[in-house]
């Protein structure tokens, strides 16, 4: 191999070493897996509480006790890697046993609780999809991807389908 051919393969072997390339975001409800169940009542910081049952695709929340705050019962995604500037773009079919108000939010997951992203949403019995985009206004590696359900009323049950959070970049 001549030196001009060897400095050429070590200078694009560098290249790819040094070049990063984004993972695309792309969040289901996988069963439940790594999504957590919050219920600040059982959970001893606040009140309410609710029961979560999950088949594949499909996630059912109950509100057992009333809450104060929507955010005392939710299903939350923890460790979601945002990126500045990025796009991103959330879709889910949700419906509920009797209209409920539903909040689906993006946020950091500690401190003070800052939110990237919020939609106030109006549930009805009637399955509807929700496809919602926003712009990342800052990176964090560990932030919260939920659906606040503890504005409903003891015994509305959401029924949750094909949810999904992915980059659109």
């Amino acid at each position: 191999m001549t030196l001009l051919k060897s400095l050429a393969l070590a200078a694009s072997l560098l290249s790819v070493a040094t070049t990063s390339v984004a993972a695309n975001l792309d969040i289901s409800l996988d069963s439940g897996k790594r999504w957590q169940q919050v219920n600040a009542g059982d959970d001893g910081w606040g009140d309410g509480s609710g029961s979560f049952s999950f088949s594949g695709e499909t996630a059912e929340v109950t509100v057992k006790d009333a809450a104060s705050n929507p955010w005392h019962i939710q299903l939350k995604r923890p460790k979601v890697k945002l990126n500045k500037g990025e796009m991103y773009k959330i879709t889910a079919q949700v419906s509920a046993s009797a209209k409920s108000p539903l909040t689906i939010i993006v946020q950091k997951d500690s401190g003070d609780y800052a939110t990237y992203y919020a939609e106030d949403l109006s549930v009805s019995p009637s399955a509807q999809t929700f496809n919602l985009s926003f712009k990342a206004p800052s990176s964090d590696s560990k932030a919260a991807f939920a659906f606040f359900v503890g504005g409903a009323a003891p015994g509305v049950t959401f029924t949750f389908k094909d949810i999904r959070l992915v980059s659109e970049n």
